[in-house]
């Protein structure tokens, strides 16, 4: 009885160090990847205030949709288009409470954006709340879709 009983603890002993390890490589994993997705979202965004069309065509996946400020609803071939014709242009944006929750290969980013820009000649709403869904392609991450609402003063 005493031999069995010490077997069972020894399982599972052995199960939760082996549960704890895996739930610390998910985190360190998903750790890992919202760090990339900060840094190419700074990126992003350099790129948008710059009119960077090389450094936003390689952030933004193909079939990218994105909802912007305006209410303007925009595929990939249209952002570059709009930010290199001066149609859409940035000063600033800043981002605060970032969080990046990652599902395998897709990432959500959510957050709040202070932005000084125009869009078609009049002034984006500077106070946003954003979701950005990230997807990796062939190793590296990109862009897929993004949405911007209007952020209300709590």
């Amino acid at each position: 009885m005493t031999r069995t009983l010490a077997i069972a603890a020894l399982a599972f002993l052995a199960t939760s160090v082996a549960l704890g390890q895996k739930q610390t490589a998910s985190r360190d994993r998903s750790s890992g990847v919202g760090q990339a997705i900060r840094q190419l979202d700074k990126e992003r965004i350099q790129a948008q205030i710059g009119a960077d069309a090389a450094t936003l065509d390689r952030i933004y996946a193909d079939d990218f949709i994105g909802v912007g400020p305006s209410g303007t609803v925009r595929t990939k071939p249209q952002v570059l288009l709009d930010f290199t014709s001066g149609d859409l242009k940035f000063q600033s944006i800043t981002t605060e409470e970032v969080q990046v929750r990652v599902y395998e290969n897709t990432a959500v980013e959510t957050g709040l954006s202070t932005m000084v820009g125009q869009d078609r000649g009049k002034a984006v709403p500077r106070d946003t709340r954003f979701t950005r869904v990230w997807i990796k392609q062939k190793r590296h991450w990109r862009l897929v879709a993004n949405h911007y609402s209007t952020r209300v003063p709590q």
